[in-house]
């Protein structure tokens, strides 16, 4: 067993203090951050050793965090390991599966179209992908917003080997999954439900009114204007030096639950405890299908928060942001695209995203004017822990 892992687990059997408790933990932050006896990269360096404390507490096996403003990162961190059976460590450059954080980029293309005028919100989905069956109620603001009423069957299955991906047929995928969920659960428009399918479809609609792939078009008219690399963030799973293996712990009651719900068939080796997951592909990239790093996310916060963006236009921008309503008139806790909530008072956006073997967060904090990511190489699936950590990283930077 290597140093840093005894080291680690020194810490964790040590430490008392209970740093999930968000309070006790943006004290801490707050004293190392702003302490006027400190020096800068004292500062860093002490609140660096605060998130591997973290680290340790939560059981993550790696991770990376990014804070940015309109300027650019004002606080980056890379730490732990991508890989236990070579003890390699997370850096920079380590690229994780965004899973449902995929979804806010898709969005942004679709709302890009909007701007252009290629799509319409109150547009019906049969205009641009008639090939579904739940009627033309469904508008492109109803898959933005999550009032679509289509079904979110667990998507356990909806994986395949790097090894498949070559003669992968996603539209045959799409249509099985359609077939098999073909009725709806509610009327379009009526209450919020999340569903993977709604972005998946979404997908389709880019692609249609595009002329360009959904991931060819992320390539050309998102990531390309804001200069984030292929090996920031891109469909393409990257190589296996870059890409953080997956784990979650071997002996719990998910990994039991997983491995009977269908997943047995993405996992990999055992080690030190953790299950690890193989190299694996969303069978709908537009849902979850992203590769990244927490740098090429910061690109495309940093775009976001400043006065004119690359991406936007100003009407678009907003409308990107803009909250949203039932059929009634009930306000639900979403924009077209992101997850709404507030910390004390203090509003944030973000899209969070679980799969196997990972999770992560894209939040933006409109009223601070800045931003934060973080993504980790263990499983989460469900959006409360996930926006949990979020809020427990971000503590010194919004107190």
């Amino acid at each position: 067993m290597s140093l840093e892992i005894k080291e680690r687990r020194i810490k964790k059997e040590t430490i008392k203090v209970k740093y999930c408790s968000y309070y006790l933990y943006a004290i801490i932050s707050f004293i190392l951050l702003s302490s006027g006896a400190l020096a800068d990269q004292d500062r860093k360096e002490k609140f660096t050793a605060t998130i591997d404390v973290v680290i340790a507490d939560e059981d993550l096996p790696g991770l990376q965090y990014v804070v940015v403003d309109s300027t650019g990162i004002i606080f980056e961190f890379a730490g732990g390991l991508k890989n236990i059976a070579n003890e390699s460590p997370v850096t920079r450059e380590t690229a994780f599966m965004l899973n449902s954080s995929t979804k806010v980029f898709t969005a942004a293309a679709t709302l890009q179209l909007i701007g252009k005028g290629k799509i319409k919100l109150d547009q019906s989905l049969s205009h641009y992908f008639p090939d579904h069956p739940y009627g033309k109620e469904i508008t492109i603001q109803h898959l933005l917003n999550q009032t679509s009423g289509i079904p979110n069957p667990l998507p356990l299955k909806w994986f395949h080997t790097e090894t498949l991906q070559e003669n992968f047929n996603e539209d045959a995928e799409l249509a099985k999954v359609l077939a098999d969920n073909n009725t709806l659960s509610f009327t379009p428009g009526e209450e919020y439900e999340y569903t993977n399918i709604s972005y998946w479809l979404l997908g389709k609609v880019i692609e249609k009114v595009s002329g360009e792939s959904y991931c060819d078009y992320l390539r050309q008219f998102i990531f390309e204007p804001l200069a984030i690399k292929p090996d920031e963030l891109s469909c393409v799973m990257p190589s296996e030096n870059n890409l953080a293996t997956g784990y979650q712990k071997k002996y719990s009651f998910l990994s039991l639950f997983m491995y009977f719900a269908g997943a047995s068939q993405i996992y990999g080796d055992s080690e030190n405890g953790f299950l690890s997951f193989k190299r694996v592909y969303h069978s709908g990239p537009a849902y979850g299908g992203l590769y990244g790093t927490s740098r090429g996310v910061a690109k495309f916060l940093i775009d976001l928060l400043s006065d004119k963006p690359e991406l936007f236009n100003a009407k678009t921008k907003d409308l990107f942001f803009a909250g949203q309503k039932t059929n009634s008139g009930e306000p639900i806790a979403m924009t077209l695209g992101w997850r709404t909530g507030n910390i004390d008072g203090l509003p944030y956006y973000e899209k969070v995203g679980g799969g196997p073997g990972s999770h992560s967060n894209i939040r933006i904090y409109p009223s601070l004017k800045i931003a934060t990511t973080y993504l980790a190489n263990k499983t989460q699936v469900q959006e409360s822990p996930i926006s949990e950590l979020s809020t427990l990283l971000d503590a010194p930077f919004i107190k």
